[in-house]
């Protein structure tokens, strides 16, 4: 599937027409207004153009969605503080702890439907978790960076990526980012992914292919004895 429609090289919509009502309804479901961050720079980004046009049509689609667009030549200060290092870069914040999920790239492809469920569980508090591993996550008491490397025609990676990013939004010391190996693959490569999903706890725990809540729950707590 193409989120992309293109004329004469100007993209008119990313979120294709016939999509468009069913979008709408589940963004019916946001409850709180939720804030997303978009890091962008003016030149050499490839996928910036993408991913605002894709917020921008999230916008349109819903009024609880309230958009923030960083620019690296104007917004430095703002790149550090959220410490973003790539463009382009969205964060979901939760609404209730100040949690953050991140995509590096543009969710698209599979991953759009990542986005979507991102921006509900922000809205709502409320994710699809059982409530044993919900408090599980809320007890992490350490910064911990859990990297997800997918790419957008991987139907698997949304399970990896839906589990990191509820961890975030969860408890905000959990780190957890999207990070589209397509896009960036100098990341990919330091990281010698040959396969997606890949997840990297603390640069040092690895896990290939989707897993279950509970699994990434246990290489964390590991990550974390191991410091």
């Amino acid at each position: 599937m193409s989120w992309f429609n293109n004329f004469n090289g100007v993209f008119l919509r990313v979120i294709p027409d016939e999509y468009v009502d069913e979008v709408k309804g589940i963004l019916g479901g946001l409850r709180d207004n939720v804030r997303v961050l978009l890091f962008t720079q003016r030149y050499k980004c490839v996928g910036c153009r993408e991913a605002e046009l894709l917020l921008q049509d999230l916008l349109d689609l819903s009024s609880k969605i309230v958009l923030e667009k960083y620019v690296y030549e104007d917004d430095r200060s703002v790149f550090n503080e959220y410490n973003v290092t790539y463009v382009p870069t969205i964060i979901v914040v939760s609404s209730h702890t100040g949690g953050m999920a991140r995509f590096l790239g543009v969710p698209l492809g599979y991953e759009f439907s990542s986005l979507l469920e991102d921006l509900l569980h922000a809205s709502t508090g409320e994710s699809n978790l059982p409530k044993s591993i919900v408090r599980a996550v809320g007890e992490v008491n350490v910064n911990v960076d859990v990297k997800v490397f997918v790419t957008l025609t991987c139907p698997y990676c949304p399970m990896a990526v839906s589990v990191a990013h509820s961890f975030s939004l969860i408890n905000p010391k959990i780190k957890s980012e999207m990070i589209d190996a397509s896009l960036f693959p100098n990341l990919a490569l330091k990281y010698s992914v040959s396969a997606v999903p890949k997840t990297i706890i603390n640069d040092f725990i690895e896990i290939v292919g989707a897993y279950p809540p509970e699994a990434l729950l246990q290489k964390i707590v590991e990550a974390v004895k191991r410091g």
